[in-house]
């Protein structure tokens, strides 16, 4: 089993880390898995990957955002793909709901703590994510751990 959980490097996706953690049985694999644009130094600088002034690094975004990962768990697998800074609209999620299917998740962490109580209300890759019928999808809103 895997669980699997879309991974950019903003806060909201190390919850979805965190709780995925939190709720895999040992046997399940958790896979924090990044879509990195190319060459997209705003991208990286607003999730806090390259410092005002760094120059664009393919390989050091990709170490910084799996340095993150791992922050969150030492058992947590990276894996990541890279796409067109300027990717077509529905790229990145298609991209992660390939690699779920790939992969065989029987769960997606979507990590969005400013979330409504509606699947529609997600961003634009979070709704097409979880509109996929080849996994279940778990919302994650809350920081504080369920097990508590």
């Amino acid at each position: 089993m895997t669980f699997v959980v879309p991974f950019d490097g903003t806060e909201q996706s190390c919850v979805g880390i965190r709780r995925a953690v939190e709720l895999a049985p040992r046997s399940v694999r958790v896979v924090a898995f990044s879509v990195v644009p190319r060459k997209h130094a705003e991208w990286a600088r607003e999730r806090d990957l390259l410092d005002p002034g760094e120059s664009w690094g393919n390989e050091l975004v990709i170490s910084r955002l799996q340095e993150r990962a791992h922050e969150e768990s030492d058992s947590v697998s990276f894996q990541h793909t890279t796409v067109d800074r300027y990717a077509p609209t529905g790229k990145i999620s298609h991209e992660i709901r390939s690699f779920a299917r790939d992969v065989d998740a029987t769960m997606v962490f979507v990590g969005s703590i400013d979330a409504g109580g509606i699947v529609t209300s997600l961003q634009s890759v979070g709704s097409s994510v979880a509109s996929d019928e080849a996994y279940d999808v778990v919302l994650v809103r809350r920081t504080e751990s369920v097990l508590d």
